[in-house]
């Protein structure tokens, strides 16, 4: 009876294992980058958060977006806030910043700003720029 119980565990332990690496998709997994997460911060009550993620293309994927103007400035304040009432609990901070800062003075930086409506309060936007292949995304659920 103990060995049906210990193969039923293990077996268990195997499925399990398998589904956790399966279930763990890439961030984006579908869109034309890869994302890192450089930032994760800590959940709060009803799964509240904010996440930056750093994005690189894909060979030969384009990124589309909306060239950087005033309403790119108006929305980004709100995610720029939140990263510096997390600046002691982001890495490379300054870095971070100074990055951002130079995407939005190039050529070909574009961004996009989604509210989703199905999940109050969840806000996303993305800076990217296609010379660099490189870009930034911010996640962000209150």
């Amino acid at each position: 009876m103990k060995d049906k119980k210990k193969i039923y565990f293990l077996i268990f332990t195997i499925i399990l294992g398998i589904s956790l690496i399966v279930l763990e998709k890439p961030y984006h997994a579908d869109k034309p980058y890869y994302a890192k997460r450089i930032f994760k911060s800590e959940r709060a009550f009803g799964d509240d958060y904010f996440d930056i993620y750093e994005i690189k293309s894909k060979k030969d994927e384009k990124i589309d977006g909306k060239s950087i103007d005033d309403n790119y400035y108006k929305e980004v304040k709100r995610f720029k806030t939140m990263m510096s009432t997390y600046e002691s609990e982001i890495d490379n901070y300054n870095d971070l910043c100074d990055s951002i800062d130079s995407l939005e003075k190039k050529p070909n930086t574009v961004y996009s700003f989604e509210e989703n409506i199905d999940k109050h309060g969840h806000r996303t936007m993305y800076i990217f720029n296609s010379d660099l292949g490189i870009g930034y995304i911010f996640d962000f659920q209150i």
